[in-house]
């Protein structure tokens, strides 16, 4: 896997209260330290490298990761969200095991509980014990765990719980689940009989009805400067899942993507760094302060940069300079959170940042940034706007961020016009070419050039007879 960059910021720390190597496989002693962790502020393991950093790596690893996952998820009770890969680095297999703080503590490891102290794991003693259980009492007067009055199962999304149920029954198999309602309990979803907050924000089909703060706005500007004038302003008041889906569609829409086409090779190249805006994404949506009906998320993408900012500053413990690199995961909503992991939303959230930063570099944007001012916290990508060239006739079709084309060999001024005849074409299909050059305002000679270049790349097809037909994307 490609997280060479998270072994490396493992590398520069030092063994301690969340971090530990093992050189070799030793299963009774990983399934310890991981329950210690979880009932500490959640760590990692690195196996296939000894403690002085020498790397050893683990023969067959991939196998030995499923086993090693297979044993956790059964044994390590309640539930937690276990994260294994393996990761090649210096051409050692390594595996990788990142948990975070549990909600339910005290986690068992075969009956027994485990603590971390230092950079050692131990058995509990009786007053980690009283300390676990108090953690365990607080949590459940988390706002998350609160019961919403008048809510039922009819007021949930059972198709997007049945998705999530799937996915656990994969992450889980041996584990019965009787019906959508059993399921809700075992995730701590129904308490007493009630749905809770957590419910209803991941499934409701209606959140806002029950917690209004829980809508999410996008805005696009036309400058640098926020203010009453806007080119969009939209609201998402669905699920959780749906706002995810719904918003990287309309991200998506508005920033667009090219086809690049160098020689016989044609493939999509976003405009901005996906990987690394889902990421802000979803930390926003994990992260974010919902306790408070002041609370917010709010995207706002000006002409030179795009703000992911929500309401919830950085937890106690965690610093700005903290996000740079590996740094303990302190989830504000952790009922949220382990949906969000089975449904393979999220992976480790520790890391999270460290690959936003990877993915930017990687494809040649800029770094983001952070702030946490006035307990709201934000995530900036600068220079990450729409810039968008409107020509007459073609002004919604562009804006709506269709797929681009761009061919290396031609020139900008070319590729504008082909990028704006597909535009029209995949707005209007069935047009002819003399339709086509009317919308553009240039002549039928030059629209049929361009018409010829963009058949020949198999971007667009004429489809029926000459007399009746028109043209249609591919």
């Amino acid at each position: 896997m490609e997280n060479s960059f998270i072994i490396e910021n493992l590398l520069e720390q030092q063994v301690g209260d969340r971090l530990e190597f093992q050189g070799t496989v030793n299963k009774q002693a990983i399934a310890k330290t991981i329950a210690a962790f979880i009932n500490a502020e959640g760590g990692d393991l690195l196996i296939g490298v000894h403690g002085n950093k020498r790397i050893v790596g683990v023969e067959n690893a991939e196998k030995v990761r499923v086993t090693i996952q297979e044993m956790l998820v059964e044994y390590i009770q309640p539930i937690a969200p276990i994260f294994t890969q393996v990761v090649n680095y210096k051409r050692k297999d390594l595996i990788h095991i990142s948990v975070w703080e549990g909600a339910k503590k005290p986690y068992q490891f075969k009956g027994n509980i485990f603590i971390r102290e230092n950079d050692s794991t131990k058995l509990s003693s009786i007053s980690n014990l009283t300390s676990l259980i108090k953690d365990r009492k607080e949590a459940d007067f988390h706002w998350e765990r609160r019961a919403v009055l008048g809510a039922t199962l009819l007021d949930l999304d059972t198709e997007e719980i049945n998705q999530t149920i799937a996915l656990y029954k994969e992450y889980k198999p041996n584990n019965v689940i009787q019906d959508v309602e059993d399921f809700l309990i075992q995730m701590g979803l129904i308490q007493n009989g009630n749905l809770t907050n957590a419910c209803i924000v991941l499934f409701g089909n209606n959140p806002s009805q029950f917690i209004s703060q829980s809508k999410i706005r996008i805005t696009v500007y036309p400058s640098s400067i926020s203010g009453d004038n806007f080119l969009n302003d939209k609201i998402f008041d669905g699920s959780l899942f749906q706002n995810i889906t719904a918003i990287l569609n309309f991200i998506e829409i508005s920033f667009g993507k090219n086809i690049v086409v160098d020689g016989i090779l044609r493939k999509e190249q976003y405009n901005y760094p996906l990987l690394a805006v889902r990421e802000g994404l979803l930390n926003a949506m994990v992260h974010r302060d919902y306790n408070s009906v002041n609370g917010f998320l709010q995207i706002s993408i000006f002409s030179d940069r795009t703000e992911i900012s929500n309401y919830g500053g950085l937890p106690h413990g965690i610093t700005i300079k903290d996000l740079k690199k590996e740094h303990n995961s302190i989830l504000r909503n952790p009922d949220i959170a382990q949906i969000c992991f089975i449904r393979k939303y999220i992976e480790m959230l520790g890391s999270g940042t460290l690959r936003m930063v990877s993915d930017c570099k990687k494809n040649g944007f800029r770094m983001p940034f952070w702030t946490d001012k006035n307990n709201i916290t934000t995530v900036t990508f600068p220079g990450l706007s729409i810039k968008t060239k409107v020509a007459k006739g073609v002004n919604e079709g562009v804006n709506e961020g269709v797929k681009k084309v761009y061919f290396k060999a031609e020139s900008e001024g070319v590729n504008e016009e082909l990028n704006l005849i597909y535009s029209v074409i995949e707005k209007t299909p069935g047009l002819k070419a003399p339709a086509i050059a009317k919308a553009l305002g240039v002549s039928l000679s030059t629209a049929e050039r361009y018409i010829r270049k963009l058949k020949d790349a198999q971007y667009i097809k004429f489809v029926g007879i000459p007399k009746t037909g028109g043209y249609f994307t591919n």
